[in-house]
This record gives C-alpha cells, sequence and structure tokens, in this order.
C-alpha cells in the first residue's frame, strides 16, 4: 500500500480527540425549587460543568428480532434500547448562594419521590430535562478557543436514578471526595444524526 509508512500516516492523521475534553451541561428541571433563580441558577450550572469528573457517550443498542426459517435465523433489527448513564462527580461546596452538585441533585431527586411522605411526582415536565455532553476537540477549523464541539449528543427527558454514596475515610490522603450519579433517560439524539 502506497504511503503505509509514518510520514502517511502523519498526512491522513488529525490529530485525534482528547479523553479529558468535555463539558456536560446539567440543567435542572423547572418543577425544583430552593436553585436559585437568574445568576443563582448560572452558578449552580457552571458548578455542574465543572465538577463533572468523568463521563462515556451514552451506548444505546438495537435488539434483534430472531426469525427462525428452514434451519436458520434472520437476525430482524428490533426495539432500541437506552441503557442508564453514569458519571462521576467531584463533591464541591456551595458558592454564591447555591446548593452544591449534590444538594441539588438530593433536591431533584426528593422533588421525584419525597424522601418523608414517599410521594411521586407527577409533573413529568417539572421533574425531567435535557442534558447535553459535548466532546470538544482542540481549535479545529481555524476556531482556537477549546472549546468546539465534535461529538454532541443529547438526553432529552432525563432524571436521577440513583446518586451514589460519599465515602469518607481517615486514613485517606491526597484525594478529593467524589460520587457517581446515573440518570435514565427516553432517549438521546445525536448531533448531525437526527
Amino acid at each position: 500500500m502506497a504511503g503505509d509508512n509514518l510520514e502517511g500516516f502523519q498526512n491522513v492523521f488529525n490529530g485525534g480527540n482528547r479523553s479529558h475534553l468535555y463539558n456536560v451541561q446539567m440543567n435542572y428541571p423547572t418543577g425544583i425549587s430552593g436553585l436559585g433563580s437568574g445568576s443563582s441558577q448560572d452558578v449552580a450550572d457552571q458548578m455542574s460543568r465543572f465538577t463533572v469528573r468523568a463521563v462515556n457517550l451514552p451506548p444505546s443498542q438495537v435488539n434483534p428480532i430472531r426469525v427462525p426459517y428452514r434451519g436458520r435465523i434472520l437476525k430482524w433489527p428490533g426495539d432500541r434500547v437506552y441503557f442508564p448513564w453514569t458519571f462521576r462527580v467531584l463533591d464541591d461546596n456551595a458558592r454564591n448562594g447555591t446548593s452544591s452538585v449534590w444538594k441539588n441533585l438530593q433536591k431533584w431527586s426528593n422533588y421525584i419521590n419525597d424522601h418523608e411522605t414517599n410521594r411521586s411526582s407527577d409533573d413529568w415536565e417539572g421533574f425531567t430535562t435535557t442534558w447535553t455532553i459535548d466532546q470538544v476537540g482542540y481549535g479545529s477549523e481555524g476556531n482556537d478557543t477549546g472549546d468546539n464541539p465534535v461529538k454532541r449528543v443529547q438526553l432529552v427527558d432525563c432524571w436521577p436514578t440513583s446518586i451514589g454514596p460519599i465515602t469518607m475515610d481517615s486514613n485517606a490522603i491526597d484525594t478529593l471526595v467524589e460520587f457517581t450519579v446515573t440518570v435514565e433517560y427516553s432517549y438521546f439524539t445525536v448531533d448531525g444524526v437526527n
């Protein structure tokens, strides 16, 4: 194959994508009170953006419908399945009149199903929202901001199902506290595909 060497690879390689370059825009739903409004809500959104530590773009799967025919199996495309999405968050304290991300997620979860009364909300619009996950690249095509989305996924009708434990350990040194969050969503869209 012509050009099958380092120089040939260099000519077609566009730099790749870095795994540490991403943004998660965690919009909180309208039904949650106590997050603040205006600038306080903006600060809560910014805290969320900077404290999400590790993510994956969510997977989806189209399950096959197996149809037997004369000793063989025809695999016909069936329904798409969306899996719960789990990510890790750096625990941080409240700032500028807002609650911490952990407390905001607890308020959201409590709105869905109250800890004290065990009553569930039936306000779908009040407890679901859309989140955006961007994989960003270095200033391609003349954009030098380092905030250029190369892949964008939006989780539609997103809501938390699990807010993981916060582990505290008197023997731990040089570590920061993190916790995991799992969310469900109705479906996701991929920018440039849907």
